[in-house]
């Protein structure tokens, strides 16, 4: 599969699909997400690709069609002050993504355990409102590290991992996200990993884990 795949199903799993080449449309109503003014990505094939709301006025998006051709990236000063001068107001977002190695598939520790979003350990440790399955370690009869899918669909998931600021740095992390990753490529399904750039820690837990970076996008919403 290459990046720009990778792209699309990522998109796929929070509701979205492109459109007409370069337009975006929510296709589907997942919580805590919609259509961005702008989504501009960096591929690992070193590609830049760049997509549209729909809604966004035509002669906008042409405008900004034009400044893309233009755009370095992660620069977004351009992008910005056109969007001011539009009086359009908008929320700049950067991220980076991952996907886990097919090796994962073959990862086992006895110091996971895999528990029910119904599970009231899992409910006191906040993992409940997301997808079923939670792979989490325990200490002193209670979850201290936890990962799941944030979202997930017949095709992939994204992580969400949390550490208790108490047992960090124990390796629990990786262990617990290396458990997950294998549940879902066993199935058959793309695990993904995506953080904030300026979220170091998560940086770090990328680095250690040794994934692959697929794209980095710069996301201009609402």
């Amino acid at each position: 599969m290459n990046p720009l795949d990778y792209l699309r199903l990522q998109l796929r799993l929070e509701g979205k699909e492109i459109i007409k080449d370069d337009l975006l449309r929510q296709v589907e109503i997942v919580p805590d997400e919609e259509v961005p003014w702008i989504l501009i990505a960096r591929l690992a094939d070193e590609n830049l690709v760049a997509y549209f709301d729909e809604a966004l006025p035509v002669k906008v998006r042409e405008e900004l069609t034009k400044q893309v051709s233009d755009f370095t990236f992660p620069n977004i000063e351009l992008l910005s002050a056109l969007l001011e001068n539009k009086n359009i107001s908008f929320e700049i977002g950067h991220y980076k993504t991952y996907i886990l190695p097919e090796e994962c598939a073959a990862f086992k520790d006895e110091g996971v355990t895999y528990f029910s979003r119904h599970d009231p350990k899992v409910q006191a440790f906040g993992f409940d409102g997301f997808a079923e399955s939670v792979f989490a370690i325990e200490q002193d009869g209670k979850i201290v590290s936890a990962c799941v899918s944030t979202r997930e669909n017949d095709f992939c998931g994204e992580a969400w991992v949390y550490t208790d600021e108490d047992y960090r740095h124990r390796g629990f992390a990786q262990k617990v996200v290396n458990t997950w990753a294998a549940s879902l490529l066993i199935a058959g399904k793309v695990p993904f990993y995506s953080h904030k750039i300026q979220n170091i820690a998560s940086a770090t837990l990328a680095k250690r884990l040794g994934l692959q970076p697929i794209f980095e996008e710069i996301v201009i919403s609402k």
